[in-house]
């Protein structure tokens, strides 16, 4: 997978949320769930996942075969119950 993103945007989510767009990469290597996010202009997604034991979510947009990474943050605990909620009906329909 290829990602990109600005470095500039990269330092500040690591400075105001403790990840930068960097590690946040890491989201597409463990468990995680994408949903749609709010969209302007171009369709938007959110990836919610696990890690060091904290869970994040990171908005993204697709640009070709690229993932254009745009902010990662904390996720709410309305996202975490989003994330363990697919996890469940997927486990329940006999997926993962």
């Amino acid at each position: 997978m290829e990602f990109e993103y600005f470095s500039e945007k990269s330092a500040a989510n690591l400075k105001k949320h403790g990840l930068s767009l960097d590690q946040a990469r890491r989201l597409w290597e463990v468990p995680s769930v994408v949903v749609k996010a709010r969209t302007v202009g171009e369709a938007r997604f959110m990836i919610i996942g696990r890690l060091g034991g904290r869970w994040f979510s990171c908005i993204y947009t697709m640009r070709g075969e690229t993932i254009r990474l745009i902010s990662t943050r904390r996720s709410h605990r309305k996202e975490v119950r989003l994330y363990h909620e697919i996890i469940q009906k997927i486990r329940s329909s006999g997926g993962v």
